[in-house]
């Protein structure tokens, strides 16, 4: 592998694709330190040397978290230099969407996606963070799987199971409202606090922690500290079928009429003629049909 090059085998230490990937679909994470040489290619960004560089040339707002909150939920957009001033006088600050500088975070983005096996229809972007010694992140979990790369300084993580709900579509923070899409299939309670039966890990610069999807975590800052994220949101089941069901219904006209109802129930009527010839062409439908519309290509 060349030292300006990062993939999948920069990101997950000792461990190989077959095992990292019992990990992934096992939700398990996993910490890895000493990745200095093998994340050369990235931290060795001119921009990524500090804050105060990746400020001077960001060309877009900074997420200042609440301190009262401290995650995302609460938040303002400011330039960077005001970020910059919040971040010294105590603020967390996030730098959203950094594979915008350069077009080989995109390239290594995708390339990682392709060996790990996301959908193409998988939202991949980068995150920076920086956080001031003694603050954190609020106790949340997130609907997607993150790769955290320490670049400076030194953070503690906190990761407990899950024991509520599994593959969660959409974030939840602890002590704060849940999404109503999330409550409808969450039969069980959330926590009001953080899992007591929870895992400690100190990242240091060149430690990576694999955050899965749907894992409690939490963090404090040790020390001034700044992270980049590699965070992949790939496509649910429900996802994948949906795309490629609309797409295949839009070839219908009376599918694409506009749903318009009136008192007589003639409405019904149309509606149930295209469920039942809906559902007898499902019985000739197979995977393939349908990953070859979200995959733009034919699977083998």
């Amino acid at each position: 592998m060349s030292n300006t090059e990062i993939n999948l085998k920069s990101l997950i230490g000792d461990n190989t694709r077959e095992e990292f990937l019992t990990l992934l679909k096992s939700r398990t994470p996993f910490v890895s330190h000493g990745n200095s040489e093998s994340l050369k290619g990235l931290t060795s960004l001119p921009f990524l040397n500090s804050v105060e560089d990746l400020a001077d040339c960001w060309r877009d707002t900074v997420d200042v978290f609440n301190p009262e909150v401290a995650d995302e939920i609460s938040k303002a957009s400011i330039p960077p230099e005001d970020a910059l001033h919040e971040y010294q006088y105590g603020s967390c600050i996030l730098f959203n969407d950094v594979n915008r500088i350069t077009p080989e975070f995109d390239r290594w983005n995708q390339d990682i996606r392709r060996e790990i096996g996301f959908s193409e229809l998988t939202y991949v972007r980068n995150l920076v963070y920086a956080t001031p010694a003694g603050k954190g992140n609020a106790p949340h979990f997130d609907q997607n799987f993150n790769f955290v790369i320490q670049l400076e300084g030194t953070k503690k993580w906190w990761l407990a199971d899950n024991t509520t709900i599994n593959n969660p579509m959409t974030r939840h923070v602890i002590g704060h409202p849940v999404d109503s899409e999330l409550g409808s299939y969450t039969a069980k309670d959330f926590p009001e606090s953080f899992p007591k039966d929870c895992t400690e890990y100190i990242l240091e610069p060149g430690s990576i922690l694999f955050v899965p999807r749907g894992v409690w975590h939490m963090t404090e800052a040790v020390t001034d500290a700044v992270s980049f994220n590699f965070t992949f949101t790939p496509p649910t089941w429900i996802d994948l079928a949906t795309t490629a069901l609309r797409e295949k219904l839009s070839h219908s006209e009376k599918w694409r009429e506009s749903a318009i109802f009136d008192d007589s129930g003639a409405d019904n009527t149309e509606f149930n003629q295209l469920l039942n010839g809906l559902s007898a062409d499902a019985k000739n439908w197979n995977a393939e049909d349908f990953l070859e519309v979200t995959e733009n290509q034919e699977i083998q």
